[in-house]
C-alpha cells in the first residue's frame, strides 16, 4: 500500500507541474485553473504531504478536552504575580510537556501594583453618599462570589486622596475637553468622570492630567456594553448595572512592559528607574466603577447640558457639572512591589532551519477569570499543541521550529511579552519568521484578524480550510458572508477594501496595540498577525467574565475553541514547512499607498501638502512595490522549480533551493528594514515606521504614525521629517528585496 501511495503522489505531483508549468503567472496559487490543493509556498509534492498532515493535526484539538482546560484555567482569579497565576503557569507547562514537546518557565522580576484596600467613591457636601465600588454576586454564577476577586482598580493607577468638583468629560478625549472649553467648563483641579470606550483608559488618564485634572473616574455606560446592546447578565451576554472594567492605565503609547526598565529586559543586573522617573505612567489618580455607581455621579450634576455625543444610555439628560452642586471624594491605596511573573516558553525544534523560528502567542493573566480575556486563547494554544503533539508522535518534524509562549504580565502593560522580546531582542530579529497572536480568541462565532499585508494571502488562505462550526461553510465563507452584508454595495474597488481581490471582502485590520504582537512587530521589525472569534461580550475585564458566561454565551460547545486551535495551528505549520515563506510584499506596497494617499488627502484640506515631498513618497511606494513584484514572481517561480527539479531527482535543484532561500531570507528582513532606531518622535521604543499606536487612539493603529500625528498637529517641520524617515524606510526595505537578483 505505501508503494502505491508513493507512485498516486508521484501521478499528481507530475501532473500539478505539468499544469501549473502551462498556466504560471504572477501569481499563480490566485488562478482559477490552479487545483485547490497547491499551497502557496510549497511545491506540488509538499502540498500534497502537507494537506495530509494539516488533516491530522485538525482532528486533535476536541471539544471537551478544551471545556476542561478553560474550567481549570478560570477556576480562580489569577492576577498577574499571585500564586494563583503561578499555578496556571506550572498548569500550562505540565500539560504542553504532556504532549511531549519541551516546556520551560521564565521568570522576570517587574513592577506591580495591587490595590492595599478597596477605593473609596463618595459625594460629599450637603449630603454624603458613598459609592459601593463593587461587583454584586450573581447565584447563577458560582465563581463571581469568589474572595479572592481582585477589588475595583485600574493598574498603574498612584495612591492619591482628593476631594475636588466633578465634571463629566464624556470619552476623556482631547475633543472633548475642547467641547468643554467652549462651554466655559474649566476641568483644572477638579475630578473627572469619563466613559470608557473610542481610546485605551491610559489615554483618558494621559489627558486628563495635561488638562490639570487631579484624579479621573471611568465607568461603562450602558450605550456602549449595557443594556443598550441587549440583555445583560446572567440573561444575556452584556454589562449588568454593577459590573466594571478593570485595566491599567500604563501610557502603553509611550513604551510598554515593565515601567523601570524600557529597552532592557527586567531580570538581575539591568539597572531600574526610580518610579518618579517612569515615562509611561499616571502621576493623578484614576478608579473605575460601574454604570450602577456612576449614575449617582451623573443624575444631580448641573451646570451646562452635554453637548453633542455626550449623552450615554442612562435615562435622564447628560450634564457637564462642574458646579457646587457636586463635589466627590476619591481615595485609592496602591501597593506598589517589585514582583515575579512567569512566561511559558515551549519549542518545537526545526529540523533542517533549525534557527528559523515561528512564535505562537497568547497571555494567561487575567484581572479575574479571564475565560474570554485571555484564556479561550490559552485553551486554543493548548489544543494546538496536543495537535502537534499528535503529529510529532507520527514522526512529524516540521522544517523550521515552532516556539508557543504563554504570556503573564500582559494585562498590566504586555510585560511577560515584552520582557522576553527585549531580552532576546539580538537573536529574534535574526531568527524570527512571524508572531502569531490569540488573545481573546473566542467570544462568539464571528471571525476577524489584524496584520502586516505580506499576511493577508497567508490568513485568508488558511481560513479556506477550516470549518466553521456553525454554519458549515469555510471560516473564510463565513468571515466573507457577514462582511458583505455590512456592506452597501454589491462590488468595491481595491481602494476601497484594502483587500487582495476586487470583490467585497472583508477587510484584515492594521495592527495597533493592545496585545501581545506590539513588541515583535512595532520594537523587532518582525512580521505579525492577530486574530479570533468575536460576539457579543458586555463582560470584558469584570469578575463576570467567567467559564460560567462562556457556557451559557460565548461558546456552550467549544466548537469554536476547537476551530481556534485549528486555524492557528494551521497557520503555524505552513510557515513553518513552507519551502518558500508565502509573504507578499505587493500587498504590502499597496496598503502603504492608501494610507499615504488619505494622509495626502487631510494634509491638502489643512493646506499643508506644501510642506512635504509627496512625489518622493510616491515614488518609493512604486519602487518597493515594483521590487515586491518581481520577487513574488521568482518566489513562485522558484518554488516550482525545486518542487520540479526534485521529482526529476535533478541535483541541479540545490541552486534553486540556495536562491530560494536567499528570496526567504529577504522575505523576512523586509519587514525589519522598515523600522528606524531612532524611534518616533517622542517614543524611541516604537521603531516601526508604518505601523504604532496613535498617541490619542489608545489600541487603534495609527499607520505611518509620525507622519500622521504632524499632520494632526498641524506642524510642517514634523511632517517633513517624519516623511522623509518613512521613504528612507520603504528605500531600505527596497533594497533588501533587491538584493534577491541573480
Amino acid at each position: 500500500m505505501k508503494t502505491l501511495h508513493r507512485l498516486l503522489t508521484l501521478v499528481l505531483v507530475l501532473s500539478l507541474w505539468g499544469l501549473l508549468s502551462s498556466t504560471l503567472t504572477v501569481r499563480p496559487v490566485n488562478s482559477q485553473t490552479v487545483p485547490a490543493i497547491l499551497l502557496d509556498g510549497f511545491t506540488p509534492q509538499a502540498s500534497v504531504s502537507e494537506r495530509s498532515r494539516e488533516e491530522q493535526f485538525r482532528a486533535a484539538p476536541d471539544a471537551n478536552s478544551a471545556r476542561e482546560h478553560l474550567r481549570r484555567l478560570t477556576a480562580e482569579p489569577h492576577v498577574a504575580g499571585t500564586k494563583e497565576d503561578y499555578a496556571t503557569a506550572v498548569y500550562v507547562r505540565d500539560q504542553i510537556r504532556s504532549y511531549g514537546i519541551p516546556a520551560e518557565l521564565k521568570e522576570y522580576d517587574v513592577l506591580l501594583p495591587y490595590p492595599r484596600q478597596p477605593s473609596i467613591v463618595e459625594i460629599v457636601g450637603r449630603r454624603r453618599e458613598r459609592l459601593s465600588v463593587k461587583e454584586v454576586i450573581v447565584p447563577e454564577d458560582p465563581t463571581s462570589s469568589s474572595p479572592k476577586i481582585i477589588p475595583l482598580f485600574n493598574g498603574y493607577s498612584p495612591s492619591g486622596d482628593v476631594t475636588a468638583l466633578l465634571v463629566y468629560v464624556n470619552y476623556g478625549l482631547p475633543p472633548d475637553y475642547e467641547a468643554l472649553k467652549k462651554l466655559g467648563v474649566d476641568v483644572k483641579g477638579k475630578i473627572v468622570l469619563a466613559r470608557y470606550g473610542n481610546s485605551f483608559r491610559g489615554v483618558k488618564a494621559k489627558v486628563a492630567e495635561e488638562n490639570g485634572a487631579i484624579g479621573l473616574i471611568i465607568y461603562s455606560d450602558p450605550a456602549d456594553d449595557g443594556y443598550m446592546q441587549g440583555d445583560v447578565y446572567p440573561k444575556g451576554p452584556w454589562r449588568p448595572e454593577s459590573s466594571a472594567q478593570r485595566g491599567s492605565v500604563q501610557y502603553l503609547f509611550q513604551y510598554p512592559g515593565d515601567p523601570l526598565t524600557p529597552g532592557k529586559p527586567a531580570i538581575p543586573g539591568v539597572a531600574r528607574l526610580k518610579i518618579e522617573e517612569a515615562t509611561d505612567l499616571t502621576r493623578i489618580p484614576v478608579q473605575p466603577i460601574s454604570y450602577g455607581d456612576a449614575r449617582r455621579l451623573l443624575e444631580p450634576m448641573r451646570g451646562p447640558v452635554r453637548p453633542r455625543g455626550f449623552q450615554g444610555g442612562l435615562p435622564f439628560a447628560y450634564h457637564v457639572g462642574g458646579t457646587d452642586d457636586l463635589r466627590v471624594h476619591l481615595k485609592t491605596e496602591m501597593d506598589y512591589q517589585i514582583r515575579k511573573i512567569w512566561n511559558v516558553v515551549a519549542r518545537i525544534e526545526g529540523n533542517g532551519e533549525r534557527d528559523r523560528w515561528v512564535i505562537m502567542g497568547n497571555h494567561r493573566d487575567a484581572w479575574t477569570f479571564g475565560a474570554v480575556d485571555p484564556n479561550s486563547g490559552t485553551t486554543a494554544m493548548l489544543e494546538a499543541a496536543r495537535g502537534f503533539g499528535q503529529l510529532l508522535k507520527n514522526g512529524w518534524k516540521p522544517r523550521r521550529t515552532i516556539v508557543l509562549c504563554s504570556w503573564d504580565g500582559e494585562e498590566y502593560g504586555l510585560i511577560g511579552s515584552t520582557e522576553w522580546a527585549e531580552e532576546y531582542a539580538d537573536e529574534l530579529r535574526e531568527k524570527a519568521v512571524a508572531y502569531l497572536n490569540m488573545d481573546a480568541a473566542v467570544s462568539g462565532a464571528n471571525f476577524g484578524a489584524s496584520s502586516v499585508p505580506s499576511l493577508w494571502k497567508l490568513i485568508r488562505g488558511a481560513t479556506r480550510d477550516i470549518r466553521d462550526p456553525k454554519t458549515g461553510k469555510s471560516v473564510y465563507q463565513q468571515w466573507q458572508d457577514r462582511s458583505r452584508e455590512s456592506l452597501p454595495e454589491p462590488e468595491l474597488t481595491d481602494a476601497q477594501t484594502g483587500s487582495d481581490v476586487n470583490i467585497a471582502e472583508a477587510r484584515i485590520g492594521a495592527l495597533g496595540s493592545g496585545s501581545d504582537y506590539t513588541p515583535f512587530l512595532q520594537h523587532l521589525g518582525i512580521s505579525s498577525l492577530d486574530m479570533g472569534f468575536g460576539g457579543d461580550y458586555g463582560v470584558y475585564h469584570s469578575a463576570y467574565d467567567s467559564f460560567h458566561w462562556m457556557t451559557r454565551f460565548g461558546d456552550p460547545t467549544f466548537a469554536y475553541h476547537v476551530a481556534a486551535a485549528q486555524l492557528w495551528g494551521t497557520v503555524a505549520m505552513r510557515l513553518a514547512d513552507a519551502d518558500g515563506l508565502p509573504f507578499d510584499y505587493v500587498d504590502y506596497g499597496a496598503q502603504i499607498n492608501e494610507f499615504f494617499t488619505e494622509s495626502v488627502k487631510t494634509a491638502k484640506r489643512r493646506n499643508l501638502s506644501a510642506a512635504f515631498d509627496e512625489k518622493g513618497m510616491s515614488d518609493a511606494i512604486e519602487e518597493f512595490s515594483r521590487e515586491a513584484g518581481r520577487v513574488e514572481k521568482s518566489r513562485q517561480e522558484t518554488v516550482l522549480e525545486v518542487g520540479r527539479k526534485r521529482v526529476e531527482a535533478n541535483d541541479r535543484y540545490r541552486g534553486a533551493e540556495v536562491r530560494l532561500k536567499r528570496i526567504n531570507d529577504a522575505l523576512l528582513a523586509t519587514e525589519r528594514a522598515l523600522t528606524d532606531v531612532r524611534g518616533l518622535r517622542g517614543r524611541p521604543w516604537y521603531r516601526h515606521q508604518i505601523y504604532a499606536p496613535g498617541f490619542y487612539t489608545g489600541y487603534a493603529a495609527q499607520p505611518l504614525p509620525d507622519f500622521r500625528q504632524a499632520i494632526e498637529d498641524r506642524s510642517t517641520a514634523n511632517a517633513k521629517e517624519a516623511l522623509d524617515r518613512i521613504v528612507a524606510a520603504m528605500k531600505r526595505a527596497t533594497e533588501v528585496l533587491r538584493k534577491t537578483r541573480d
